[in-house]
């Protein structure tokens, strides 16, 4: 019997479809800027994974394995046979599960400010611990907002994007996630990095994979490292941009995109 997705989605576009997967502890709402710009070629599904935006709170530990079945089974249930992928951070890592796993159902897969579990990336991606994690959430609840908002993490993003600051503040305001579903997510990330490494050599569908010049979560070196890894895959680095790098300069970010994805 096939698994049923319990979850929030949400859909917008027309077209063809492309599976948006979020970032650690943050909702759908990051990709509405870039559906919206596809919405005339592409049918954007744009789902929460467990215990973020608008899905229910998860009772249980759980993997990212999990959490790639929960958008697979969501596809089988809109009846999408084949789509595009795109992985945003945390999110990169579960379409990379996804891809070498279903890899005649990813049409093309997008990366995004991610990195992978293979030893080659050891030391390439500075992951807090779960007691730094658990300190932030400690904070009030507009102070650690804006803590993950600070120059620490996006050093660009305050002074020189103010209106993309203003929603990414708005919004993660609005969907905040309760502590310990942050908790429980951080250890699945945990247990991706001491897992098997993801086959990155089936990732075999044309790959495009973004990274902010200055990212200071996941340095870019991590996607000229993955598509040294992925056969078919290019890398292009964003000037002047960090961790938020695809709503800093979305307009660039969303026509390198579009261009990848092409007509319908």
């Amino acid at each position: 019997m096939k698994k049923t997705f319990n979850g929030h989605w949400d859909s917008l576009g027309n077209g063809p479809p492309i599976l948006c997967i979020s970032g650690f502890a943050s909702g759908n709402w990051m990709y509405r800027p870039l559906a919206q710009t596809l919405a005339d070629r592409h049918t954007s599904i744009l789902p929460d994974n467990r215990g973020m935006g608008l899905s229910p709170p998860a009772t249980q530990p759980y993997t990212l394995d999990d959490l790639a079945g929960d958008v697979i089974a969501l596809m089988d249930q809109l009846e999408h046979e084949t789509f595009t992928l795109i992985g945003l951070s945390m999110g990169g890592f579960i379409a990379q599960l996804i891809a070498a796993r279903h890899p005649e159902r990813v049409k093309r897969l997008v990366l995004m400010c991610t990195s992978s579990n293979d030893a080659a990336f050891k030391g390439l991606f500075p992951m807090l611990s779960r007691e730094q994690i658990s300190a932030i959430y400690m904070l009030r609840r507009e102070e650690r907002v804006r803590a993950a908002l600070s120059e620490t993490f996006c050093p660009f993003l305050f002074n020189r994007y103010p209106d993309t600051h203003a929603y990414i503040l708005e919004h993660r305001l609005r969907f905040e996630p309760e502590s310990a579903q942050v908790l429980l997510q951080y250890d699945a990330v945990a247990r991706f990095f001491a897992s098997e490494p993801v086959p990155l050599e089936r990732l075999t569908m044309p790959t495009l994979i973004l990274s902010g010049a200055l990212d200071l979560v996941v340095p870019s070196v991590n996607a000229q490292m993955l598509a040294s890894r992925i056969p078919n895959a290019q890398a292009r680095i964003i000037d002047e941009t960090d961790h938020l790098f695809f709503l800093e300069k979305s307009a660039e970010v969303n026509g390198l995109i579009r261009d990848f994805l092409g007509a319908p």
